[in-house]
């Protein structure tokens, strides 16, 4: 019987001293730190920029961005990489809901140095993501908004 029970509990074992191994190996027990930033250069009139950001775990609440501000927030990535961040936008009549932070389609495009970042600005032709320097790629049309 203990045979039996040594193999149907040993594999449990072993992920778990792996994952104990893994979190006492990074300094404060958690993984990669991500800051992400959305900036309004969209016009102030008839309303400025209005935001509502969220993850599965996190209601961030609703902003009223003016052109020049930005809305940024810092979390970091879970172990199993599954971390979603997405944000409700609103403009003129114009609205749109996407993931400003997944890490398979985001991360990548972000800022390659610690802490990541991931930098968004809303401009009235569209969204653009910058890895932290001068280059925004257009990532949704205006029509999206």
């Amino acid at each position: 019987m203990l045979p039996v029970m040594i193999r149907l509990f040993l594999p449990l074992l072993i992920s778990l001293a792996f994952y104990f191994a893994y979190v006492v190996s990074n300094a404060d027990g958690a993984t990669d730190q991500y800051i992400v930033s959305v900036v309004s250069a969209v016009p102030n009139k008839p309303k400025p920029l209005r935001i509502h950001c969220q993850s599965g775990d996190d209601d961030l609440g609703y902003h009223d961005l003016k052109t020049g501000e930005d809305f940024h927030w810092s979390f970091r990535l879970n172990i199993f990489s599954t971390t979603r961040f997405y944000c409700h936008f609103w403009w003129d009549s114009k609205d749109k809901s996407f993931d400003v932070f997944y890490y398979n389609t985001v991360a990548d495009k972000c800022q390659k140095q610690r802490p990541y970042t991931c930098c968004w600005i809303v401009r009235p032709e569209g969204f653009y993501l910058s890895n932290g320097n001068a280059t925004w790629y257009k990532l949704l049309d205006v029509y999206c908004l």
